[in-house]
């Protein structure tokens, strides 16, 4: 082993750690979230809506998140027989000094690993798109939530302008 092989180990189990920790601390949080929605209290059927449905979408974040980190976790099971292509490759070895079974098991080895990265980047994916959903859905909520902030300012102004004009006591 090299000191490539350990450095890639190492950042590999760092990012594994760190993932772990952030999908834990996160989901720790979407559930107590969840949890206090249960209890009552001032907050508006839209915005306990609004919470619900975005602690749902972070602790399903979490999920992936976990699982992204097995699969990068798992990835190492591959390390030994790829680096045993690559070297293969490198060395310009003929394909007719490898027996058909050598040959057979390269191509399965590079399917699977081929497919194996497919998985990772497509849960890498979906948790960007959670989170680009979760951009979205915190726009929409705090544009309503402006309008509406808006709208009472505005009603509030005009009950002030009809109490004033009521109590001028007749003067122009």
């Amino acid at each position: 082993m090299t000191f490539v092989d350990n450095s890639e180990l190492i950042f590999g189990g760092i990012l594994v750690v760190v993932l772990l920790a952030l999908a834990a601390y996160y989901g720790v949080r979407q559930i107590q979230t969840l949890r206090a929605l249960h209890i009552p209290d001032d907050r508006s059927l839209e915005e306990r809506a609004y919470s619900r449905k975005q602690a749902w979408r972070r602790l399903f974040s979490s999920v992936l998140m976990v699982i992204l980190a097995g699969l990068l976790a798992g990835s190492v099971a591959f390390t030994p027989s790829i680096r045993r292509i690559a070297a293969a490759n490198e060395a310009k070895v003929d394909d007719t000094e490898k027996s058909a079974s050598e040959i057979a098991e390269q191509n399965l080895t590079k399917f699977v690993f081929g497919v194996y990265w497919i998985a990772v980047l497509l849960v890498f994916l979906a948790i960007l798109a959670l989170a680009g959903l979760d951009l979205i859905a915190i726009r929409r909520y705090g544009h309503s939530q402006l309008l509406q902030i808006q709208n009472d300012r505005r009603a509030m102004i005009e009950q002030e302008i009809a109490r004033f004009r009521r109590d001028r006591n007749g003067h122009v």
